[in-house]
């Protein structure tokens, strides 16, 4: 369930991209259902695509303000309104792979059994706060669902919708996450590698 560093590939494949299966390491409802895994896969590639285009938006800002000397105000705006985006698609994907900053001292010291014990207790209580902050998205899309951005007259809903769908990503992920620490035990790395797998050790 660890992000690994790209590694070498020797054989008929040198010189070529290798497949992303390369770099990650899947889980088992990743190997075990093609449609899940094809899901995580559509969150990094929009994620990267927004990364992309956040950087795009940016270096059209620069040029419009200090080139052209026509600084355009909803370039800024749509700027923000995709980092929003970023934050909140990457937070579902990152839930995944179960990689939110977490203090995992207590995991690194229990007995097996234990540590997951306090693992399965925190993402429960991660999944009730994502219930939570889902309803408050959906009352702050209703709350303004007659208003407009300023300078792009996009509806203001489209901002707290990025709350929406990541808490919906965090949630789901979570559950699944529960899970697999209940039925598939043998398949949760031990906390002292993972960590060390994280970082690149």
């Amino acid at each position: 369930m660890s992000m690994q560093s790209p590694k070498p590939i020797e054989g008929a494949r040198d010189g070529q991209v290798p497949p992303l299966d390369t770099y990650i390491e899947r889980d088992h409802y990743e190997r075990k259902y093609p449609v899940y895994r094809w899901l995580i896969d559509a969150e990094r590639f929009v994620a990267g695509g927004l990364l992309l285009a956040i950087f795009a938006m940016i270096i059209f800002q620069v040029f419009t303000r200090y080139v052209l000397n026509m600084p355009l105000s909803w370039s800024e705006e749509l700027a923000r309104l995709m980092v929003v985006w970023l934050t909140f698609l990457g937070a579902g994907f990152v839930a995944s792979r179960n990689a939110h900053i977490a203090v995992d001292l207590l995991a690194v010291y229990l007995p097996k059994k234990l540590a997951t014990a306090t693992q399965v207790v925190a993402m429960v209580l991660v999944a009730a706060g994502a219930l939570y902050m889902i309803f408050a998205a959906v009352s702050l899309m209703l709350l303004t669902g007659g208003l407009q951005m300023t300078a792009t007259s996009l509806p203001t809903p489209l901002l707290y919708a990025s709350v929406l769908v990541g808490y919906l990503m965090i949630l789901g992920h979570t559950v699944l996450n529960v899970v697999m620490y209940l039925r598939h035990p043998d398949e949760i790395p031990d906390a002292v590698e993972k960590a060390a797998a994280m970082e690149g050790l």
